[in-house]
């Protein structure tokens, strides 16, 4: 019988929230068992995800704020997340002082370990005269660059789409070919000061024909300028009950990025659309606040989210938002965070303001948060099982494997994971660890008895790990998940170092490429073969598909290839027609496309492209023996000096080596 575990899990019946996190040692199952489905695998890390912070917020200098969202562990703040607030005075268009000025949020950056991303403000510049431009696209990015401010990405305006904000929005058009135009020059502008800055554009999720114009739009005419797409997202009612909020997150998510991907597959050519990111810079998954949004449902509800927009794609998530917006009298939703209403508009801490919880205590949506990114640690590969009552959620990481297992139904369900049996109540989070790894995994039953259907997942993005450092010429196995099973096109390998790119659509180098599966793709790294060699430093390394589906992009370092050790025997003066035994390690058990090149006075024996070639007697790991140049091939070596190098079948070579030559 397997054995069952019961866990306190995360319902709407209990607050403060409790997390129990429980170790397993779980046996191994037989070599040949399987998973029910294969899941969705993607990296993962901390800087994926994101809160929304404002300029207006005096809680952001509380002596407590830092270290609640140290505990939150998010890598990244979005601000000022108000388009009527100047950076350089850190003032408001109708008066009054910022709480937060740009200065101040870079030091809350720097003390969380956080990086930022800016909303540039189209809407208005900062001396509020007239639309924001690219000349104040200039002055901002040499000011955080000359500062040194941690911000690494910058959208251009805030939902530029919408008539809600046409309101503040001094440009001179509010149509979609004007802010395309003008996002272009400002992204630019961006890039000519920081080319490494992130620079993203409004995109609307909206699918009748006004979205779609603008989308179609906005695409054609910046994608060769972004690295990024900005999507804002509140998509469900806040009327739902548990089960309807928790059933729903999955569908609508899926549907949402195949959108997203079908809008840039049609308006970006495949050369660029595998560099434009999906950025969901603002979401939290109801449309109004109310009461699930202060429970413990709604902490599954994030973690629910915040794993399945990664797993279909998307690049970058920030929740909406930190503490909630200011208290106001006349709130805009009749659950509005204020004095006379218990509920948090949207925020991951109370306020401090009654009927709220203390300031910077965290709400059930926090610490569920808080939770998935200690599992993220400093980054790993998250797996997701998904079918119409349940998901389940892998994080492999530095600090071991957590799972994230959500009930939707209001019945409790059982989960198996290897030989583990996991009880969940309805309509919530269980959070478990476990040292094994998942071999299989599937629904048992619930409390009736009644059989489950098995989890399934419905499609796949190539995931790549980085194979680290590579040098010129080596022969290289990328390791990865969902890679295709076929070398044809649209398929290819690209790496891509100092704006060279080499292997990838319409790029004047290629990769040669000699084996793909679809967990490796085998290629020999460019050594002037096609194209200029790499360079040592940095690069990066990415794929897309036999269906073009592009990968995620994996850092490479390019190193110096390393040198054989060998020596020579004998190693006094050698006459021609001796035998040569050159020992040393790695040589290569055989000796495929490794050589020995003898040169004398610039005549070269024994590299694949010389006339002259050496007789090689034996070539193992360990030993190569030959014959000293006499003659059968091209003349005789002279009385003299001479030079000798080995190169083995992946391109290590031994360091030059001198050679006397005597009659």
């Amino acid at each position: 019988m397997t054995p069952m575990v019961k866990l306190m899990a995360l319902s709407a019946l209990a607050l403060p929230l409790t997390f129990l996190s429980v170790n397993h040692s779980v046996s191994t199952v037989a070599s040949n068992a399987v998973l029910a489905a294969p899941p969705l695998t993607t990296s993962i890390s901390r800087n994926d995800f994101g809160i929304d912070v404002f300029s207006y917020d005096s809680q952001l200098n509380l002596p407590s704020t830092i270290p609640t969202l140290q505990t939150l562990g998010m890598g990244m703040q979005q601000f000022p997340n108000d388009n009527q607030w100047s950076w350089v005075s850190n003032t408001f268009r109708n008066g009054g002082t910022g709480a937060v000025s740009l200065n101040d949020w870079s030091h809350i950056l720097q003390a969380t370990d956080n990086s930022g991303l800016f909303i540039f403000n189209y809407d208005e510049n900062p001396t509020f005269t007239g639309g924001g431009d690219a000349q104040d696209a200039t002055l901002l990015t040499q000011y955080i660059v000359s500062h040194h401010l941690p911000i690494s990405a910058i959208v251009i305006g805030s939902e530029e789409y919408g008539p809600w904000d046409f309101a503040a929005n001094m440009n001179t058009s509010h149509s979609a070919a004007y802010y395309a135009q003008s996002a272009a020059q400002i992204a630019q502008a961006i890039h000519a000061v920081d080319p490494e800055m992130k620079v993203g554009i409004s995109f609307s999720l909206g699918m009748g024909s006004y979205s779609r114009n603008w989308n179609q739009t906005v695409l054609r005419t910046d994608a060769p300028y972004i690295n990024f797409v900005s999507i804002h997202d509140y998509p469900l009612a806040s009327n739902l009950s548990n089960t309807e909020l928790l059933t729903q997150i999955p569908q609508y998510i899926s549907q949402a990025m195949n959108y997203v991907h079908e809008e840039i597959a049609a308006n970006v050519p495949l050369s660029l659309a595998g560099h434009i990111q999906t950025w969901v810079t603002e979401y939290n998954p109801c449309g109004e606040p109310g009461p699930q949004s202060i429970s413990p449902v709604y902490g599954a509800a994030m973690v629910e989210s915040a794993m399945l927009w990664r797993a279909e794609g998307a690049s970058k998530l920030f929740v909406w938002s930190y503490d909630g917006q200011a208290h106001v009298a006349t709130p805009s939703w009749p659950v509005a965070t204020n004095a006379n209403a218990p509920f948090g508009l949207f925020a991951l801490a109370g306020d401090g303001q009654s009927p709220e919880l203390p300031a910077n205590t965290l709400y059930p949506s926090g610490q569920a948060l808080s939770q998935l990114m200690n599992a993220i640690g400093q980054g790993g590969v998250l797996s997701t099982w998904t079918n119409s009552s349940f998901v389940v959620g892998a994080i492999k990481s530095n600090v071991g494997q957590s799972l994230f297992l959500i009930n939707e139904t209001a019945r409790p369900q059982s989960v198996t994971v290897n030989d583990q049996t996991y009880e969940v109540p309805g309509a919530s989070l269980l959070s478990t660890t476990t040292t094994a790894p998942i071999f299989s995994l599937s629904l048992s039953q619930n409390t009736e008895g009644s059989t489950l259907p098995k989890i399934t997942y419905h499609k796949h993005t190539p995931v790549i790990q980085s194979p680290g450092t590579v040098y010129d010429g080596e022969v290289v196995t990328l390791q990865g998940l969902h890679l295709g099973s076929a070398m044809k096109a649209p398929a290819y390998v690209q790496i891509s170092q100092n704006n060279v790119n080499y292997g990838g659509p319409g790029d004047d180098y290629h990769i040669a490429i000699s084996q793909w599966t679809p967990t490796s793709v085998t290629f020999k790294v460019p050594n002037g073969y096609s194209g200029p060699g790499l360079a040592n430093g940095p690069a990066t390394i990415e794929l897309a598909t036999d269906n073009g589906v592009v990968s995620n992009i994996a850092p490479v370092m390019v190193t110096p290839p390393p040198q054989l050790g060998v020596s020579l025997s004998p190693d006094s003066a050698l006459q021609p027609g001796t035998i040569l035994t050159i020992t040393g390690t790695n040589l290569g058990a055989t000796q495929g496309s490794g050589y020995v090149l003898i040169s004398q006075n610039g005549i070269n024996y024994g590299a694949p492209s010389d006339w002259y070639k050496i007789h090689i007697l034996q070539w193992t790991n360990s030993h190569v023996v030959l014959v000293i140049p006499n003659g059968s091939s091209g003349p005789a070596l002279l009385p003299g000096t001479a030079t000798l190098q080995v190169t083995n079948s992946t391109g290590e070579q031994s360091p030059l080596m001198s050679l006397t030559i005597r009659q």
